[in-house]
């Protein structure tokens, strides 16, 4: 980038760092055989009914998504591979939307979860790869823009949030009424550089923790009941 700059000085008026894309993801303290058996315990499930278990809290989560067409917004399984976010974009453009949920696509995937192992003595909890469906949320939310949130909906509910710190900065610009082009997601030119690098240098210290709890919340009902008291550990990736 020194190099690029220093030989593109004369047309350089500025220059601009800041987070892009970002995924975070989130994992309950319930991602490991004993912490499980734990939960199931406390809520005084028995391991022969695992599976009922299991299965009648998923009908919870794609219920909360079902829900998504009671309210106006699409509602699609999708069962070949497609570009997730262009498909949204382009509802988000057809119906018009300016902020709130977007739509809500569904697709099987590869995930880790649990299985139920026989043997001397009682059943006990082991780790599986399994293929179960998972949910995605896409929203225009007021301060991040364009972003999604995608939830396993089988235990332990691992949480991806997606957010574009261009798009952040972009909302922070126009807020302050700072004018700008944009191609894409990149900025082609800014009108006071320096001003906007200091908007920039406050997306890392934004409170992280409690922004992804509340995206988590959105699309997982079971933080309400059957999850009270647990939250999400959140790690980039």
């Amino acid at each position: 980038m020194r190099k690029f700059v220093a030989k593109h000085a004369t047309q350089v008026t500025g220059t601009l760092s800041c987070f892009d894309r970002l995924l975070f993801k989130g994992h309950l303290p319930l991602g490991y055989p004993h912490a499980m058996e734990q939960f199931l315990t406390q809520r005084r499930v028995l391991m022969k009914d695992l599976k009922a278990f299991v299965l009648q809290q998923a009908a919870r989560l794609k219920t909360q998504a079902a829900a998504a067409e009671h309210a106006g917004r699409p509602y699609e399984y999708l069962a070949s591979l497609v570009r997730k976010d262009q498909r949204a974009r382009a509802i988000a453009a057809r119906d018009g939307v300016t902020e709130g949920l977007i739509c809500v696509f569904s697709t099987v995937e590869p995930c880790r979860t649990f299985r139920l192992a026989y043997g001397h003595g009682r059943p006990a909890i082991r780790p599986a790869w399994r293929k179960c469906l998972f949910l995605y949320f896409y929203f225009l939310d007021r301060e991040f823009g364009f972003c999604h949130v995608r939830v396993q909906t089988w235990f332990p509910f691992t949480v991806q949030v997606y957010v574009n710190g261009h798009e952040w900065l972009a909302r922070q610009m126009d807020k302050r009424g700072l004018r700008y082009r944009r191609l894409e997601n990149a900025f082609l030119w800014l009108e006071d550089p320096g001003r906007v690098q200091r908007l920039a240098d406050r997306f890392a210290t934004l409170p992280w923790p409690a922004i992804l709890d509340r995206f988590a919340r959105q699309v997982n009902p079971l933080l309400r009941d059957e999850l009270a008291g647990y939250r999400y550990y959140w790690a980039t990736h």
